[in-house]
């Protein structure tokens, strides 16, 4: 009788420098000012994972700042600018976009490692959409926030509620300009 093939354990795939991925306009602070609120803002890269038997890659969110995702636009570029936050886990800086404190109309100022400073208008605060659970519409709908844009645009995604995660809520923001 044969032996049965061993099945080689598969090599890990490691998670992806964020700091390397680097851009020329890479954020470096995120600012609300009506909150008075200064967040400190990290390259985030991914890593890959199984869910429902399915390989595929997760953002490896930052817990003491929040996370740019790189493969988005840069501050102040044409594009999407996506940043995500706990709102439950860490420094849990994202906790104010759970709570229901970013509105409609107020500032978020992105700022770089050179200095520059780029002002955003929030537009869309969206209700909260379910993580799990949710349909293949509200899948569709989180993943078109994240989806590249030719406008300047941010992006701030957060969890909900403010004590736990079974919902995402995204926070949109069109680029206004340099800050003066």
């Amino acid at each position: 009788t044969a032996l049965p093939e061993e099945t080689p354990e598969p090599t890990p795939e490691p998670a992806v420098d964020a700091a390397e991925a680097g851009a020329v306009n890479a954020p470096v602070t995120l600012s609300i000012p009506d909150l008075d609120l200064e967040i400190p803002v990290e390259p985030m890269g991914w890593e890959p994972t199984t869910q429902a038997g399915q390989r595929t890659t997760r953002w490896v969110v930052p817990e003491e700042a929040v996370g740019w995702a790189v493969t988005s636009a840069g501050a102040g570029e044409a594009g999407n600018t996506v940043i995500a936050g706990h709102q439950a886990r860490g420094a849990a800086l994202f906790a104010p976009i759970a709570l229901g404190d970013v509105a409609v109309e107020q500032t978020i100022d992105l700022a770089t490692e050179s200095g520059d400073v780029f002002t955003y208008r929030v537009v869309e605060v969206s209700d909260p959409i379910p993580v799990i659970g949710a349909t293949d519409d509200e899948r569709a709908q989180s993943a078109a926030y994240m989806a590249p844009t030719t406008d300047g645009r941010l992006t701030l995604i957060t969890g909900w509620p403010v004590d736990t995660t079974t919902h995402r809520v995204f926070v949109v923001a069109e680029l206004v300009g340099a800050a003066e």
